[in-house]
């Protein structure tokens, strides 16, 4: 049987989500917040539906550590978070929060993780978008304008491939105020063992021959 887990209630009702929320309201089945202590084992769970859940933690980067932990293999966890290049967005809410873009997710890819990196949890971006506007109330005055045909044309040309996606974050999101949000979909990598890079994997070998001819050096000297 798979496990879905709906942290936000936004889940649609096909994928059977478990809905867990803070508190004890309406649909919830358990309580928990969506934070570095789940209650749930290493690798028991097949999707999650964060949205935005974690939007507003100062503790996101151990959260998505315990996300990782509970998924399995190849899991989807599913994310809705303000983008960094808007001022609107980072500051509708006076909490702290941190700020992100897609670009963020590249410390975990597996291609381009350092190795060094504290993190354990390594994911890769299934299926990303871009939001010039963020879902709020309707009785927003600038939401005409933010999901208008100018804001329709900017999103169907950043999200038209990551490429484009990284260099409207980059260079053209301060042009028209940023994007406001973005939806992120991670795929969970879990392996025995990382490989390690080409050059590190190189050097350990180097340095293994030359012990081991420095080795046999000694041992020829002492035999003469």
């Amino acid at each position: 049987m798979m496990i879905r887990l709906d942290f936000t209630g936004r889940a649609k009702r096909a994928a059977r989500a478990i809905r867990i929320g803070p508190a004890a309201l309406p649909g919830v089945v358990m309580i928990s917040e969506c934070s570095p202590r789940l209650p749930f084992k290493d690798g028991s769970v097949d999707e999650l539906f964060v949205d935005d859940a974690v939007a507003r933690r100062g503790d996101i980067v151990e959260t998505l550590d315990e996300l990782w932990r509970v998924s399995k293999p190849g899991a989807l966890i599913h994310l809705r978070l303000p983008h960094a290049s808007s001022a609107i967005a980072a500051s509708r809410d006076p909490r702290p929060k941190p700020l992100l873009t897609l670009n963020t997710f590249n410390y975990y890819d597996p291609r381009s993780k350092p190795w060094d990196a504290h993190s354990p949890a390594t994911f890769t971006v299934e299926r990303a978008r871009l939001r010039v506007a963020a879902g709020r109330g309707e009785g927003d005055a600038g939401l005409a304008l933010a999901r208008g045909p100018f804001a329709q044309l900017i999103e169907k040309l950043a999200n038209g491939s990551r490429g484009s996606q990284y260099r409207f974050e980059r260079w053209f999101a301060p042009l028209f105020g940023g994007f406001e949000e973005f939806e992120v979909v991670l795929g969970v990598v879990k392996e025995a063992e990382r490989r390690r890079p080409e050059h590190v994997a190189s050097a350990a070998g180097a340095n293994g021959a030359s012990e081991h001819g420095s080795k046999a050096h000694s041992e020829a000297e002492r035999a003469e």
